[in-house]
This record gives C-alpha cells, structure tokens and sequence, in this order.
C-alpha cells in the first residue's frame, strides 16, 4: 500500500485547505470552531459550516466579539469567476453598507436599534479599516466556475452554495444568541468570507466591452430572503493563497470594534438620567434593582412594610441633581429621605443602572 497517494489524494479535496486556513487564523490570535453544525429550519435539516473564528475583549461591564464564519472551497479544474458591473451608489435597491450583529448590552443596543446606525458604523469603519468597509469595486450580480483552460462556463451550484450556507449560519448563529447569553452583556459584529483554493476572476461588463482580469479578492452584496424576511450581507471572496495577507485586518477591524462600541456605551451612559428616551430603556432594570432593596430598606427604618414597585428619574438642570419619583404619600417620601439605609438603597440602584454617582433624593412621581 503506497501511502503517499492518500497525502495526494487528500490534497485534493477542501480539507487540506481549511487546515491551512485554521493555521493561520490560529497564528493571528484567533479562537476557531471547525465544522460548526447547525439546523436549517427552512430545509428541516442539519448543515455544517466550516469554520467559525473569533475575538473577544472585555470592555468596560460588556464583552465584544467579533466573528468569522468561513466557507471553504478547492476546484482544480475550474476558477470561480465573478461577474460585475459598475456600481450604482445610488440605486435605492441596494444596500451597500449591511450591518449584521447581535445585542443584549442595553446603552449598545439604544444606538445599534436604530436606524442610522449602519450609516454611523460605516463612516467610521470606512476610515480605520477600508478593505472591508468601502463601497465594492464593482457590483457583482452573478457567478460561474468555469474551466481553467477552456474558459468553458460549467454552473454556479458550489459558488452558490457557499453563499448561501454563509448566510444561514449567521442567521442562525443571531437568532440563538438571545438564549445562550442570558448571564452576561455581549455585543456580536459578523463578518462571511468564502475562500477558494483557486483563481479568483472578475469579468467586468462595461458597455460593449466585456474584460477579465485575476483578482485577490472581491465584495459581494448578497440579498436574501431568510426567515421570510429580506437579508442583507456583505460576503468577500477570497483567493487562498491572499488570505493570510487580508486576515490581519480584520484583526484591527475588532479593536476597532471595541473601541466604537466603548464610544457608543460612554455617549448613552453619560447622560442616561437626563435623556427621556434613553432612561425609559433603564426604567424595568432600575425596578429590578431597587424594588426589594429599597422596601427592605424602609421595614428596616420605619418597621412597616411598603412593597415599592413603579419608580421613574427625574432630573433638576437648576438644582443638577437627581430624584427617583415613586407614586406614594408625602409622608413615605419623608421617610425615605430620612433613612441612610433607604438612601442608600437608592444610591446603589442609579449607580449600578445609570452610572450616575451625584446627589438625588426621593420625590412623589407626578400624576401626568
């Protein structure tokens, strides 16, 4: 038995290359789960994506992770050839700026709801990490593995299926991140890249002329339907032999996660108390975090026992100090203020929901 044919022979297929990959994201510092499977609701069945690589960093009471879920392909006989036209910039079809991430941190998700967000993210993006964040070169509206000698067109199926397992996996990946992170505040940013060990063409279609030339990589918009809804993602094909040149920036595309999402978590928190629309997102937390304490509390100072369940903020610009407003008697909120312990209570709750550290005192909540 001639065992050299078996290391040829499994050269061949994409395993080989997902090794190779794997190495390289492990040199870079990042953690890797290979041939992650998943349940393809649509298809009532079990799929497997190749690789899904990460970073996670601590930041201030939340963690930010930044994910690759990567698609790995070998063709020997075939290149993977793109076909594009010019961009449209403009064209209200198209979505060039896709933003795909996940949440459970609420200061983050006050900006990340909402719907200028994806613009903001790309404006700053754009700026510290380019070769993924710019406006593709050219729009990309179909595919073809084609032969490397004939340039005969053979089909789309595995170009295709790259695509959409890409897409699946991280709509999958999103939609069970809401159970599995219930103890801690994560932030999720996800990125798809397909890689093919083999050339990577993009025939251009320009007026009359039609011309091909040998790229590194490319960006592809895919739009989706998924869940029955519209899905937008930005997918870069990469040829094989570039991936170890473009991996390191996305290495700095995560620090440069961290450091937006530090931005947008300081910008809420440092005036949360003041911001109707901004303390409204905290209000059930400050209930959480106050409601027994605070009874508690005023059993302990008072010897009476007063179930405290509703609270809102209110804050004085002329007295720039802050009162915890509960639908109670003038009597109860004498009481309150006269009780350190109750004082107390209170103190820990703003600290602790709105990072507000200043004067505050209790108030009766207004009726309107």
């Amino acid at each position: 038995m001639e065992l050299s044919n078996f290391e040829k022979q499994v050269c061949k297929t994409g395993f080989e290359l997902e090794y190779r990959v794997a190495r390289i994201l492990k040199e870079e510092g990042w953690s890797l789960i290979s041939n992650r499977c998943y349940l393809d609701d649509q298809e009532e069945t079990v799929r497997e994506i190749d690789l899904l690589a990460y970073k996670v960093r601590s930041v201030k009471d939340f963690y930010v992770c930044t994910a690759l879920i990567i698609s790995c392909k070998k063709s020997e006989s075939n290149v993977w050839a793109l076909l594009c036209r010019e961009v449209d910039a403009k064209d209200p079809n198209s979505d060039w700026q896709p933003f795909k991430g996940w949440c459970n941190q609420k200061g983050v998700s006050y900006y990340m709801d909402g719907s200028e967000w994806s613009k903001k993210y790309y404006e700053k993006m754009v700026k510290s990490c380019p070769s993924i964040f710019q406006v593709p070169n050219v729009d990309v509206f179909a595919f073809q593995e084609m032969n490397r000698v004939s340039g005969a067109c053979q089909n789309d199926k595995n170009i295709f299926a790259s695509i959409t397992s890409l897409m699946k996996a991280q709509s999958y990946e999103i939609s069970t991140l809401a159970d599995r992170k219930k103890d801690k505040p994560y932030v999720y940013q996800f990125n798809l890249l397909s890689v093919i060990d083999s050339d990577l063409i993009r025939i251009l279609f320009d007026g009359k002329e039609i011309k091909a030339v040998s790229v590194g990589s490319e960006d592809y918009v895919s739009r989706y339907i998924l869940r029955k809804k519209d899905s937008t993602s930005r997918i870069k094909f990469i040829a094989a032999d570039k991936f170890s040149e473009i991996i390191p920036d996305y290495s700095r595309l995560h620090s440069e996660n961290c450091s937006i999402f530090e931005e947008v978590y300081v910008d809420f928190y440092k005036d949360s108390y003041k911001n109707f629309h901004k303390y409204s997102v905290l209000l059930d937390d400050l209930k959480v975090a106050l409601s027994s304490k605070l009874s508690t509390a005023y059993c302990r100072s008072t010897g009476d026992w007063i179930s405290f369940k509703e609270f809102s903020v209110s804050w004085s610009e002329k007295q720039q100090s802050l009162a915890i407003e509960i639908d109670t008697s003038f009597e109860i909120i004498d009481k309150l203020n006269a009780s350190k312990e109750c004082l107390a209570a209170g103190r820990c709750a703003l600290s602790k929901i709105f990072h507000y550290e200043g004067e505050f005192i209790f108030e009766i909540g207004i009726p309107f």
